[in-house]
């Protein structure tokens, strides 16, 4: 009986705090537990293939709940974007479970070392999402804290890999915390139960959301830089592209921006490729959105569609009462799998495009950024499209390249009214924080809003009756903190130099538990004055 109810509860307990981890759930505080019931499994050495199949099974049960959106696009794709994902947190299981138990009852000088080392491989398996096949960093630990700003700030200077490394290497010190009660609950002495793996834990936590880095936070010298609308138009997916809907859509998008207009911003804000033909390369849609934007006098910056040849490019561009649509514009660098190129060149031909359009796109190669005057103010406007706010270098080179602020054009109407916006959103909180930039979202569905530059959400599009997904417009004031002006952090300087620390930490860690033999001291050794 035993043998089938612990699985069944560790199956149980990882599924659930896993999912009330991540957002729509949004418990951030399950994300210091969730995988304590498997660390302290681990020490019982249970039988490899049932801690294995167990991990994978609560592994691919958490993706797919988390990612079930998808199955509004693609299934199968879901399902296997599940199995894929779950193949690193198996990975992870795997070491824990060969190390753990072995460094039981070794000394302090092992223990900590094998733990940093634990936190370091959890951390280069996350990284590695981002690059293996065609990378899919999504919902790494870190987006867990998307509004606890206070957790975030260490991002400024590791990216976001630092607060992933600080929630598992707490999950780390309190499992074996609890492991040493639960096995040491009738220890005469008091000191026989210190667990000095958790007070390092538990400093790093309370250090990184507090301390040095807060210095920032504090003394902040607020500017405006102008104010917004965000038209949040909701067309429908994908009847977008259906061409007996296109002069619909296009009165859609006039009455949305109209009423925007109205609402008195200086600078409006269109999603991802908004209109149903192309704005540069079919004169009809230039003409008729350079009229638009004449008839409102203000500039309108809008994620669109380029078509150059037979290729097709998504884009983020800007139109102005002067000069129409200006150069330069921005091309999206990260296209979606099966959406807007089938990857692996011919190997894969015999699937077709979830995106409903004859021919391929091409991806850009730079960051671009986007110059829009408001009075006599011009503001380097970066861009990201779609879901490249999912990757920490792209933001980072929009930063480098010179941006004020990120404009982030998505469309998340393909994947229903579920939890894929709010999980999409976690992931510009970080690139904020990483970039020290205010970053704007618009959404054709939702989420849209703005977020300053140290993760806090100051305004999000939503009504009582509908939440985040609704047709509308809304008005805001876009600040900043002056002392960040034409100033880099210390991740948009040196990228992801915290990966070199984890690797180190992981080759340190294995070398204390493959060959260092260990000082056998337990704490309150040297206080009882002999050895365990």
């Amino acid at each position: 009986m035993t043998a089938c109810v612990i699985p069944l509860l560790v199956f149980s307990l990882t599924v659930s705090l896993t999912v009330a981890a991540f957002p729509p759930a949004g418990f951030a505080e399950a994300a210091y537990v969730f995988s304590v019931p498997l660390i302290i499994w681990s020490f019982y050495r249970p039988n490899y293939r049932i801690f294995l199949g167990t991990s994978a099974i609560a592994g691919f049960v958490s993706w797919l709940i988390l990612i079930w959106w998808l199955r509004h696009v693609t299934y199968l794709g879901t399902f296997a974007l599940s199995g894929f994902l779950t193949l690193f947190l198996v990975g992870w299981a795997l070491v824990v479970r060969m190390i753990l138990p072995s460094i039981e009852g070794r000394g302090f000088s092992v223990r900590l070392p094998v733990l940093l080392g634990l936190a370091g491989f959890w951390v280069l398996l996350e990284y590695m999402r981002g690059f293996v096949l065609t990378g899919f960093p999504w919902l790494p630990l870190a987006a867990s804290q998307w509004d606890r700003a206070a957790v975030l700030q260490i991002a400024a200077y590791t990216g976001y890999t630092g607060v992933s490394f600080v929630l598992i290497f707490f999950n780390l010190g309190l499992g074996v915390y609890l492991r040493r009660m639960l096995t040491r609950r009738r220890a005469e002495e008091w000191y026989e139960k210190i667990c000095p793996e958790f007070y390092v834990a538990l400093f790093l936590l309370v250090g990184t959301a507090s301390g040095l880095i807060w210095s920032e936070v504090f003394n902040q010298r607020q500017e405006r830089l102008f104010s917004v609308t965000l038209v949040q138009p909701y067309i429908e997916q994908p009847s977008k592209w259906d061409p007996e809907k296109t002069m619909e859509i296009f009165r859609t998008l006039e009455k949305q921006t109209l009423f925007a207009d109205g609402l008195g911003g200086e600078v409006i804000f269109w999603p991802e490729s908004v209109t149903p033909l192309p704005v540069k390369g079919n004169h009809l849609a230039r003409e008729w959105t350079e009229e638009l934007v004449r008839r409102i006098d203000n500039p309108i910056v809008m994620g669109n569609i380029a078509k150059e040849d037979e290729f097709w490019y998504n884009i983020v561009c800007a139109v102005t009462p002067d000069e129409g649509l200006i150069e330069p514009y921005y091309t999206k660098r990260k296209l979606v799998p099966f959406g807007e190129y089938v990857p692996f060149g011919g190997l894969l031909s015999f699937i077709d495009k979830f995106v409903p359009m004859a021919g391929l796109f091409r991806r850009g190669e730079k960051a671009v950024v986007i110059p829009v005057k408001i009075g006599n103010s011009t503001y380097r406007v970066g861009a990201l499209v779609c879901y490249e706010d999912i990757f920490s270098q792209l933001s980072r080179e929009n930063v480098k390249a010179g941006a004020d602020l990120v404009f982030v054009a998505t469309n998340n109407a393909w994947y229903g009214e579920e939890g894929g916006a709010y999980q999409h959103a976690a992931h510009s909180v970080l690139r904020a924080v990483e970039t020290r930039r205010p970053f704007i979202r618009c959404g054709n569905s939702g989420w849209s809003g703005w977020i300053d530059e140290y993760g806090n959400v100051r305004k999000v599009l939503v009504v009582p009756e509908k939440g985040i997904y609704f047709r509308g417009s809304e008005l805001f004031e876009l600040k900043r903190d002056a002392k960040w002006v034409r100033r880099e952090s210390f991740y948009v300087l040196y990228g992801d130099w915290f990966i070199s620390i984890c690797l180190g930490l992981s080759i340190w860690g294995y070398i204390c538990f493959r060959f260092a033999r260990g000082s056998r001291y337990e704490p309150g050794a040297l206080l009882r004055g002999k050895r365990n």
